[in-house]
């Protein structure tokens, strides 16, 4: 992505950070949904051409989630959990095609597949029965299709090695909500202000990552037309 764009959503992500140290009042809410919709916008422009509106749909659900979870209530947690599955879903489509296997690709899969055993294993240890199994299994598809979505990110084939280094942050992100309550109230605060600079990291390496290879994506239609003029 252009620098200036670039410049323009780590400031937005700073102030989306700043609300978890300085109490803003009800300006908090857009404060908090600006990065991720800025985001899509910039994924409109510079990856739409290549890998039409899937890119677009996973970082734009982000920002919907970034709305609903940081609203009060039930149904709002539950909508920003759907948002961001949704988001997952858009993001593996984007990546799933043009996959190729290479050995550290495995090694890189592996260990992050671990790591959320490790973490999803934890975490279900320290809720203990205070999780009904409706939530246990709406949490298990989300740990399920994040994890899809890294493993096609990974193996996507691609110029660049930001959207696979953006979908393991992504999952180190999401690692942070689901150690942070069983962690100390005095390091509580450290632990939020760490998964908010991996995720705006993720989502920023996804779309940036797609865009650079957008930029070096040529047209099927225009493929052809090279190729018949070599031959003539």
């Amino acid at each position: 992505m252009p620098l200036l764009l670039s410049v323009c959503f780590f400031v937005l992500a700073l102030i989306g950070t700043s609300i978890h140290l300085v109490h803003w009042g009800t300006a908090e809410l857009v404060m908090k949904t600006m990065p991720a919709a800025f985001l899509t916008l910039c994924a409109v422009g510079f990856t739409r051409k290549h890998f039409g509106y899937w890119v677009v749909l996973g970082v734009g659900m982000g920002a919907v989630g970034d709305f609903a979870l940081w609203m009060n209530g039930q149904w709002w947690g539950l909508l920003g959990v759907v948002a961001f599955l949704l988001g997952h879903i858009g993001y593996g489509a984007a990546f799933r095609k043009n996959l190729q296997w290479t050995p550290l690709k495995g090694v890189v899969i592996l260990v992050t597949v671990l790591f959320i055993v490790a973490v999803s294993a934890w975490s279900a240890a320290y809720a203990g029965s205070t999780v009904s199994r409706p939530e246990l299994a709406a949490l298990s598809l989300y740990v399920l299709v994040m994890g899809g979505m890294m493993v096609l990110a990974v193996l996507h084939k691609s110029s660049t090695m930001l959207i696979a280094a953006g979908s393991i942050l992504f999952i180190i992100s999401d690692a942070h909500i689901a150690v942070r309550h069983g962690m100390p109230h005095s390091t509580r605060l450290l632990c939020a202000l760490s998964g908010f600079v991996t995720y705006y990291l993720a989502q920023y390496l996804l779309v940036a990552g797609a865009a650079r290879e957008s930029r070096t994506f040529v047209p099927p239609i225009k493929r052809s037309i090279s190729t018949n003029k070599e031959l003539l």
